[in-house]
């Protein structure tokens, strides 16, 4: 065993070191511990728990972290005062009691006879009680139960009262229970309760008193050179950070002058880069605004024009003759319709839109370019010129619509080239199509059901509206009574809707509902010509009215597609379909005019070119075009195409849709008649 002097004296030395409360950094008074078992001044916690208690909304008692370990420590009830809860937390009874016997005690007073008014000396210790008493104090503990089993020693200067340390401690689990034994299986303190609730089959099993008190104390001593070699890495430790601190000020200092250097060379670099980014941007923004001064001069023009034709057809109302008015309203309207087509031709409707500046990395531009990046410049069609037709008189959009188709029909459509301009890749499979405009399609979908609008002005279309519709729309075709654009029939199966679809110089799209015709059969493909209208169901055809009323019907049949496809000639009565592999004309009279030869592949949609010829899709990447009469034809390459479903021509014949479709990659392509 240890020498007891060397002890007292070990204890004496560590004593100040040791029992020190981590929060006022003084010696401990009325020590408190946490369930960590982390020991603080009674007065220290309590203000630590006034000052940091919290409570969050999902918890119903508050919290503290201890200030040594951080673990979270709830309160013990509801509710409970900051004094409660530091007055709940259990005395440290070892620290207490290793501070008093640090203490000198042998000339102090009777602690018991102080509180009856008396002085007497002490002459006895006791360890549980931790006060010193007399002589009488000490045979009343022999006459007290619960004081019986107070070890009592006498204070003298062998200092045999300061050994053996004997202070009780109680089991956590069951209230006034004093742990006797340990549980080395479970590595478990228990009370006499514990060992019979949950220790009583373990073999390992031994109590306090009989442990071994040299093991005991070799097994401290080498948990005491441990600690001992713990504190001395720590200290080192920390004596490598504080040395890290002292070196990073260090290198912090030196950094900051050479950054402060190396910036202001930047700065320069900077200054110069920035003035010769200023004079190229004023450059661009001079040329931006001059672009739309020209646009501006333009509209001046064309506004002088409209002026002059509004006073003269005015004047003419008020005093002209009918054959003057007339001869004055066409010629005023083709000079308006020249003067468009002139401005049309002009390539300054791309306008400068907004200035952008997406790399702000100057420091890299600088090192890397020796210069900053350009501000972008982005430029957007105007829709000037589209605005400009739609608010012209119907009479100019028609007439141009006549002039523009008369152009095409003087080439000879059985050598017209076709070359690419634009693409739409699809959902799914489209089937039908429509220009709505020289740069607008409109495509029916079924999922949603709706009719969508793309721009198809430049290589990749891009979709600038959504119109939703109650019922699955499917065939489009335009209102040939208006030879315009905008106005449009569509087949929704049971239904017909006139639509009138305005787009303005912002692609802002507006959909207005015209009509709306009941049929009294189901049509599905739908396609108008000059003088009837051409339909079809998925069994039947029908030739109709311009009112839809049905004045032919005939058995009709699909052939394997998806959907119905028949067509309608632009400059005649007459009108197409499929029968098997072959192509079928007829006239609004529903007589046969002529029927092609076998066509290879698999024949899908069709429409007629302006001299009457069929174009014919046959899920290859090619055209099958039939000359009228039906005894010549030829195969039309198309770049871009895996297999041809349908096609569409626009009303002035300068341009075609082309729906593919290639499985996987389903899309349209618009193509420019050559």
């Amino acid at each position: 065993m240890a020498d007891p002097g060397n002890s007292t004296t070990e204890l004496s030395d560590t004593t100040s070191d040791l029992f020190h409360c981590p929060i006022c950094l003084e010696g401990i008074r009325n020590p408190k511990y946490l369930p960590c078992l982390h020991t603080f001044c009674g007065s220290c916690i309590e203000t630590y728990i006034s000052s940091t208690a919290t409570c969050k909304e999902s918890e119903s008692v508050r919290v503290i972290e201890c200030p040594i370990c951080r673990k979270r420590i709830e309160a013990p009830r509801e509710y409970i005062s900051n004094e409660e809860w530091s007055s709940a937390l259990p005395q440290n009874k070892l620290v207490a009691n290793m501070c008093l016997i640090s203490k000198k005690v042998e000339n102090e007073l009777c602690k018991f006879c102080q509180r009856k008014g008396k002085t007497v000396s002490s002459r006895h210790w006791c360890k549980v009680c931790m006060e010193t008493i007399c002589d009488d104090c000490k045979d009343f503990h022999k006459f007290v139960p619960s004081l019986q089993n107070h070890k009592i020693v006498t204070i003298g200067d062998s200092g045999e009262w300061r050994n053996s340390v004997e202070v009780e401690e109680f089991c956590a689990e069951h209230d006034g229970k004093v742990i006797d034994a340990f549980c080395f299986n479970h590595q478990t303190l228990c009370c006499s309760i514990c060992l019979v609730k949950h220790h009583r089959f373990c073999p390992s099993v031994e109590s306090l008193v009989d442990i071994a008190a040299e093991k005991e104390e070799n097994d401290v001593a080498t948990i005491l050179s441990s600690l001992s070699e713990m504190e001395k890495s720590l200290e080192k430790m920390q004596l490598n950070n504080q040395a890290k601190i002292s070196h990073l000020n260090t290198k912090k200092d030196a950094i900051c002058i050479g950054t402060e250097k190396k910036i202001e060379e930047v700065k320069k670099k900077l200054d110069d880069a920035h003035e010769q980014w200023v004079k190229r941007f004023e450059q661009t923004h001079l040329d931006s605004v001059g672009h739309i001064e020209i646009v501006l001069d333009e509209l001046k023009r064309f506004s002088t024009t409209l002026c002059e034709t509004r006073i003269l057809l005015q004047s003419l109302l008020a005093n002209g003759s009918t054959k003057q008015l007339f001869i004055t309203k066409h010629k005023q309207l083709v000079q308006m319709a020249d003067h468009i087509s002139r401005m049309k031709s002009l390539d300054i409707w791309n306008l400068p839109d907004d200035y952008s500046q997406h790399n702000l990395d100057f420091l890299n531009q600088v090192l890397n370019e020796s210069k900053l990046k350009d501000v972008n410049v982005s430029r957007l069609p105007s829709g000037m010129i589209e605005a400009i037709l739609q608010k012209a008189p119907v009479a100019t959009t028609k007439d141009d619509i006549m002039r523009r188709r008369r152009e095409m029909s003087k080439k000879d459509w059985m050598k017209v080239g076709f070359s690419k301009t634009s693409e739409i890749s699809l959902p799914y499979d489209v089937f039908y199509g429509l220009f709505v405009h020289d740069t607008k399609i409109v495509l029916p979908f079924k999922d949603p059901s709706s009719l969508k609008v793309f721009d198809v002005s430049t290589a990749t279309g891009k979709c600038v509206h959504t119109e939703n519709c109650e019922s699955r729309p499917y065939d489009l075709c335009h209102a040939r009574g208006t030879m315009t654009l905008e106005e449009i029939y569509i087949s929704f199966d049971k239904f017909v809707v006139l639509y009138r679809i305005n787009i303005d110089a912002k692609d802002v799209v507006i959909f207005t509902k015209l009509q709306t015709v009941h049929l009294k059969e189901p049509m599905k493909a739908i396609s108008c010509g000059p003088a009837a209208i051409f339909s079809a169901s998925d069994t039947k055809a029908y030739i109709c009215t311009q009112d839809f009323i049905i004045k032919h019907a005939s058995e009709f049949s699909k052939e394997g597609a998806s959907v119905p496809f028949v067509s309608s000639s632009v400059t005649s009565d007459l009108h197409c379909f499929l029968s098997g592999r072959h192509v079928v004309v007829a006239n609004s009279s529903n007589e046969h005019i002529f029927r092609s030869d076998h066509l290879n592949g698999y024949p899908k949609g069709l429409t007629f070119d302006l001299h009457d010829n069929v174009l014919v899709c046959t899920k290859r990447n090619k055209l099958k075009q039939v000359r009228h009469g039906g005894k010549e034809s030829r195969d039309i390459e198309l770049a871009g195409i895996g297999k041809t479903y349908n096609v569409v021509l626009h009303p002035t014949g300068e341009k075609m849709l082309v729906m593919d479709y290639m499985e996987s990659n389903e899309k349209c392509c618009v193509y420019q008649i050559l």
